[in-house]
């Protein structure tokens, strides 16, 4: 990968360069290929040994994968970057991420660190006061950006794994870091566990930047709130026909989705609490003239518990298939990515607190958060729960430029060495 910067991961200033690089040159869920070889080839060049590709994903668990056109260009996007063919060639067809093994110098628990790589899918704004526009490193792709903070964490991954392994020594146990594909959409952490990624941890540490949370410094050693969620795509068929001609041989697909989409958004709401359903797009595709045969709707129920998230995503499909019927359309549904609303375990969250005290740097520590949004890391901390383990999501406070998921998202990347150093006196104390 000659084409790419020269970083040298022992620099302590390689956490912030990383990021920068990154956010570069963001991928979207499974098609994160130039990132996942990127982490690869650092951790190679350190010797940790790294797994990737097949070996650590379960096929039917891989929600919401890219058409095979996307992924071929995805593919060739990473060639042309200087990708290491085989490393590309064992990744081929959306298995991207990788796990990172540091086994210490003594026996112990088997902690669990995770850490995301895919971007958001919308164009980064182009305002020169801001830093990324400033600096050049703004994104290089239209319609993809880093907006949530995964380049950051990505980062703090690499740089906590090259901190762990020059102090493998002292370490007890096992320590995997987990670079996780696809957590936007709730497609990658399923597929993950159901592969064994998450079998035999005992701890599970989580992370995220923000969330607004402020200011850099203060950071949760737990989180509570995570709303469970449903990620929908929804095809309905219908029948073209000329519509000035023949309208009545047509069934028009684009007036059941718009009628789906009146009705979705009145969906009763329970009172057994909050409770979220949101249409992202759209699409029909015909001339002005024309019946439109096909509609497509993406969509996302979200819930205060898995039940009420049940509850909001049977009400959405019955609605689907209803006003499809009406236009006399059929639908067809497809299910995108799935979370739930596992909160951080007590016991470590108050113990986490306790360690990060020792930390400098860190100036207020918060026993939890309230996310009120959906994380992937939950289907992760369900499985370590299950198996008698614990888990908790840390929230590492920064200033942001403006909301997670806008396009002119940024965020002070003075948290991130503060990050790197709170992870890894983590793992050296548990």
């Amino acid at each position: 990968m000659s084409t790419v910067p020269q970083i040298d991961l022992s620099r302590s200033d390689s956490v912030i360069a990383l990021r920068r690089e990154f956010h570069h040159y963001p991928e979207s869920a499974w098609t994160e290929y130039r990132t996942t070889c990127r982490v690869v080839e650092l951790l190679t060049a350190l010797s940790i040994p790294v797994r990737y590709g097949a070996a650590i994903h379960s096929r039917p668990h891989m929600y919401g994968l890219p058409s095979p056109a996307e992924d071929a260009a995805a593919l060739e996007r990473a060639r042309q970057a200087g990708c290491d063919g085989a490393l590309l060639s064992a990744m081929a067809g959306g298995y991207t991420g990788c796990v990172a093994i540091i086994d210490g110098g003594h026996p112990g628990k088997t902690i669990a660190i995770r850490v995301d790589l895919d971007c958001n899918t919308l164009s980064e704004s182009a305002d020169d006061d801001r830093l990324p526009v400033r600096e050049g490193f703004a994104s290089c792709r239209d319609g993809f950006m880093h907006a949530c903070g995964h380049d950051g964490h990505a980062a703090i991954g690499l740089r906590l794994a090259a901190e762990l392994w020059e102090r493998r020594q002292e370490i007890h146990g096992q320590v995997r870091i987990i670079f996780q594909p696809a957590e936007e959409g709730l497609g990658g952490g399923a597929s993950l566990v159901e592969a064994g990624v998450l079998d035999g941890v005992e701890i599970l540490l989580g992370s995220h930047i923000s969330m607004g949370l402020t200011p850099v410094g203060t950071v949760a050693a737990g989180t509570h709130g995570f709303l469970a969620s449903t990620k929908i795509d929804v095809l309905i068929h219908g029948r073209g026909a000329h519509a000035g001609v023949c309208p009545e041989e047509g069934r028009n697909a684009l007036a059941a989705a718009a009628a789906a989409v009146t009705n979705l958004l009145a969906i009763s709401r329970t009172g057994q609490g909050a409770s979220r359903i949101n249409i992202g797009s759209l699409i029909a595709k015909a001339g002005r003239n024309v019946i439109p045969p096909e509609a497509k709707l993406s969509l996302e129920t979200r819930g205060a518990t898995d039940e009420i998230n049940r509850y909001m995503e049977d009400a959405a499909l019955r609605v689907i298939d209803a006003a499809a019927a009406m236009y006399g359309c059929t639908a067809e549904h497809r299910i995108m990515g799935r979370g739930g609303c596992t909160g951080s375990s007590p016991e470590l969250a108050a113990r986490v607190a306790e360690i990060l005290e020792q930390v400098p740097g860190v100036d207020k520590i918060l026993p939890s958060f309230d996310f009120r949004a959906s994380e992937d890391i939950t289907t992760m901390m369900q499985r370590v729960r299950s198996q008698g383990g614990q888990a908790t999501e840390l929230i590492f406070g920064a200033a942001i430029a403006a909301p997670h998921h806008s396009e002119r998202f940024d965020f002070d990347e003075s948290v991130l060495p503060l990050a790197v150093r709170s992870l890894m006196t983590l793992v050296l104390s548990l």
